[in-house]
């Protein structure tokens, strides 16, 4: 669809993605595995089968569980693709100059 992004995230055990921020809202499903997801400072243990979203500009990373077979799956919906047509996208991650 031309207004609507699906991604599927995959993270090793132990994993930590970056802090960010973006224009644009999104939706995440666990797929599979546990994980914590930590938004504006918050953390929250997720697992399979939970849902959260990610308002605009909210900084939001996330930690994949521990363990030898333990991955964290996700699926995400956003609205980049409208920002990015309007030439509104803009993506912040601490440390990084862009």
């Amino acid at each position: 669809m031309p207004t609507i992004r699906a991604e599927f995230h995959r993270l090793r055990a132990g994993a930590t993605t970056e802090a960010v921020r973006e224009v644009g809202s999104s939706v995440w499903q666990v797929f599979e595995g546990t994980g914590t997801a930590t938004l504006n400072g918050e953390s929250r243990t997720l697992e399979k089968g939970d849902l959260f979203v990610v308002p605009s500009w909210a900084e939001w990373s996330l930690q994949a569980g521990t363990g030898s077979k333990a991955t964290f799956d996700l699926f995400r919906f956003s609205d980049a693709p409208i920002f990015e047509r309007l030439n509104f996208n803009r993506t912040y991650i601490e440390g990084r100059t862009k």
